[in-house]
Parts: structure tokens; C-alpha cells; sequence
């Protein structure tokens, strides 16, 4: 068994990856900045279109400004020629965005996924920095992105770099170019630049159970959770990223699934299902899609893509993302993710163990030790329950809970609760 911090294991690149928050909860920000509205047809005088056209294709794209004074994106995309693309851009100008660090969009858009770009005074004009803009088709969205989230990219290859710098931007743009043909649309009522800073309020102790009960979505996964005595942990420290089925997406089982799953003798089954939707660290869509699959605390690997124009996290569809609570982060989708059925199947007290510390210690190695902790927490209650955890070694399990929850230090509490997990892994190899 590894049994030190020092393992080199690589678990999540934390480079950060282009991804819009299709979600404003758990933020709240300063003065914004203004950088584009269209209530004049003189504002128009500052964008201009780039089709692929330029490289040959066919693509349609263009703009204009509707009575309610909203940039109209619109066109059809081609794959014809080996093009794909089309986009708006502003034309360089000095934005004087200095002292911020987001960008916030309000758009209504048809479904499909856009990108953002900005462009910075020194950079090489066919590059940008590029971050997704999800839409619902139909619904008007406020979308917050980080500078930080942006990636300096051309023809759709990265380029090395470090985060774009706000008083370098001097142009924003939109592009299409998620290779569905068809006619697209997106509607832009305002851009600006804001500064964003962490909300007060989930500090104070807005907890992933307190952020799903005031969605009011998310009434059947708060039941399972109850049921499974799963619910103190998810308003404990943490920090953890769930991924919450929504009540529609519960309401999608056979008949009698979630009535059956919620009965005491079907406990160890929920467990499992719930634990198969929860990641230890609070993980962003942008880190999430950049590693493409995350380890859940069921021990399966959870899959993140972009693909037919939507996120699609297992086989489910992303609905909202990054929805902030002050012990982690939320992700609601479309569908329960069930484990497989090799999945289901109990571990061992020592295989359990052996592999919180495999997926602990590789968090610790990279800083995240709020992370780390939260693996050894979930995993020392576990431990609580099995049978096969003799009584010393139980009371040594509780009494680390106890000392780590009593410690300021995220660091320290990971040592504490390790320390316990190794001996009661050492107890377990050598019964007396």
C-alpha cells in the first residue's frame, strides 16, 4: 500500500480550460464595466464579420441590430471546402479594462455552443483567447467568464501562453464553429468587463445542501442523500463537486426505482448511486473538461466532453454548471449516472482504503488539500459502518473525525485523518 503524500500521480491537469459559467449563482461582482450595447445603429460602425470565406469555405455569417437595440448573430454554417466558421469581432479599439477580471455576457442564443474571443494589442492577429458560451435555445442567459479561463488559441489548436492580461484587450467577438451544418443564431444584448469577487453570502455558509434546497430542482437527490445518511456530509467542510440529477431526472428511471432504492434494506445500493455522482475537490467545468474524465467517490470514472453542440458528463446532458455553495460546487444534469454493475460491488474495509489514499494522495501532491481531506472524511465514515472495522479501530476512526473537524488547517486535517486510515489499515493486515 502507498502510504506517503509523496507519490507522483497525476490525476487532474489544472491548466484552465475555455468554459463559460451557464450559471450565475455564488458570485457577485463589483462596478461593471461597459464595452458594448447597440441602442445606435452607429454602434454597429464598430464590429465586422469573418466567415470562412478567408480559407474558402462557404460558410454564411452576419450581423445586425434588432428593435430592442440586441446584436443579431445569424447565418448558416457550412462543412463544405473544409471550412466551418463564422464570427463577429469588434474592431480594435482601446478598452481601457484595467483593475477587472470577467467577462459577462447577456445573450439568447439557439442551443448551440459559441465561442467568446478576445484579442489582445500584442498578439498575432489569427490567434485569440477563447472561452465557450453554452446557450439554451430560446432563453436569455447572463454568463460570467474569467479572464483566467481563457485559452490563446488558432485554427482551433492552443498555443502556449499564460492568461490574456485585461489592459491588453482591445476587441471582443463571437464565433460559430461546432461543426453542425445550419443555421445558427445568437442575439447579444450587452457585453462588459466586471470585477469578480467570491460571494459573501455562500461564505457565511451557503453549503451544496442549502444551494440545492433553494433551487427547489433538486427535492428527490436531497431525499436519496437524506436517506443514505449521506446528507452531514455534504454540508460538512468539503470541498466536494456534485453532479445533481435533477427531479426530472430521477422522474426518467423505470417506475418504482426511486421508491425501491429509498427503502433501509436498500441502503448500501443508494449509497453507491449517490457516491457515483460526487468528486472529491471542487472541480470546474474548465478543469473537468480539460482532464475529460474525473474519478468519482464510487470509484468510476466519469466522463466530460463537448460533442453535438452540448457538455455531456457520462451519458448525460449538462444542464447548469458551476453553481457555487461554500463547501463546493454543482453541476445539474439530465440523468442519473448508474454506476456499472462491477461498480456496485462492496469493497473490502482494506480495499477502500487503499483506494482513498491512491485517489487522496495525488490531490495533496498538487496543493488541494481540502480535497485530500474530504476523500479521507468520506472515507473514514465508510469505514464506520463495515462490520469487519473491529472496535479499537473504530474508536481511533472517530476520534481523528473529531480532532480533524476541531483543526483550522486543511493540511493538518488530511495528516490526521490519514494517520488513522493507516492504522486502521495496518490492524486490518494483522488481526490479533
Amino acid at each position: 500500500m502507498k502510504s506517503n503524500h509523496n507519490q507522483l500521480f497525476h490525476r487532474f491537469s489544472l491548466a484552465p480550460l475555455v468554459i463559460a459559467m451557464l450559471c450565475g449563482q455564488g458570485s457577485v461582482f463589483g462596478e461593471d464595466k461597459t464595452i458594448a450595447t447597440f441602442k445606435g445603429d452607429e454602434s454597429l460602425k464598430l464590429w465586422t464579420s469573418v466567415n470562412d470565406g478567408v480559407m474558402g469555405g462557404v460558410s454564411k455569417g452576419g450581423f445586425a441590430r434588432s428593435e430592442e437595440d440586441t446584436l443579431l448573430f445569424r447565418g448558416e454554417l457550412s462543412l463544405a471546402n473544409n471550412g466551418g466558421f463564422a464570427s463577429i469581432r469588434m474592431k480594435p479599439s482601446e478598452l481601457g479594462l484595467n483593475g477587472t477580471s470577467a467577462i459577462t455576457i447577456q445573450a439568447r442564443g439557439d442551443g448551440r455552443t459559441y465561442w467568446v474571443d478576445l484579442r489582445s494589442d500584442d498578439q498575432m492577429a489569427a490567434s485569440s483567447y477563447r472561452a465557450y458560451l453554452a446557450t439554451k435555445a430560446g432563453e436569455w442567459q447572463e454568463t460570467t467568464i474569467p479572464f483566467k479561463d481563457f485559452k490563446l488559441q488558432a485554427f482551433g489548436r492552443e498555443l502556449p501562453a499564460g492568461p490574456i492580461k485585461p489592459n491588453s484587450i482591445n476587441s471582443i467577438g463571437f464565433t460559430i464553429a461546432d461543426k453542425k451544418e445550419g443555421e445558427f443564431s445568437l442575439e447579444i444584448k450587452s457585453v462588459s468587463a466586471t470585477s469578480a469577487k467570491e460571494s459573501s453570502k455562500a461564505v457565511e455558509g451557503e453549503t451544496i445542501v442549502d444551494v440545492a434546497k433553494a433551487a427547489g430542482n433538486f427535492t428527490t437527490l436531497l431525499a436519496a442523500a437524506t436517506a443514505a445518511d449521506l446528507g452531514g456530509v455534504l454540508s460538512g467542510e468539503g470541498p466536494f463537486t456534485v453532479l445533481a440529477p435533477t427531479d426530472d431526472a430521477f422522474a426518467k428511471l423505470p417506475a418504482g426505482t426511486v421508491e425501491s432504492l429509498l427503502k433501509p434494506e436498500n441502503r448500501n445500493q443508494l449509497i453507491a448511486i449517490l457516491k457515483n455522482h460526487v468528486i472529491a475537490g471542487k472541480v470546474t467545468l474548465a478543469k473537468a473538461l480539460e482532464a475529460r474524465e474525473a474519478d468519482s467517490l464510487q470509484g468510476s470514472k466519469i466522463s466530460f466532453q463537448f460533442a453535438e453542440g452540448r457538455v455531456l458528463i457520462g451519458k448525460a446532458t449538462l444542464l447548469n454548471a458551476d453553481i457555487m455553495a461554500s463547501n463546493g460546487i454543482i453541476h445539474a444534469i439530465d440523468q442519473v449516472l448508474l454506476p456499472q454493475s462491477k461498480e456496485m460491488k462492496k469493497l473490502s474495509a482494506t480495499q477502500l482504503i487503499e483506494l482513498a489514499i491512491d485517489r487522496g494522495v495525488p490531490v495533496f501532491n498538487e496543493g488541494d488539500f481540502d480535497g485530500c481531506a474530504a476523500i479521507y472524511e468520506v472515507t473514514i465514515e465508510a469505514l464506520r459502518t463495515m462490520k469487519s472495522v473491529p472496535e479499537e479501530s473504530q474508536n481511533i476512526l472517530v476520534k481523528a473525525l473529531t480532532e480533524a473537524r476541531a483543526t483550522q488547517s486543511t493540511r493538518d486535517q488530511a495528516w490526521i485523518l490519514r494517520a488513522a486510515i493507516d492504522q486502521t489499515w495496518k490492524r486490518l493486515q494483522s488481526p490479533e
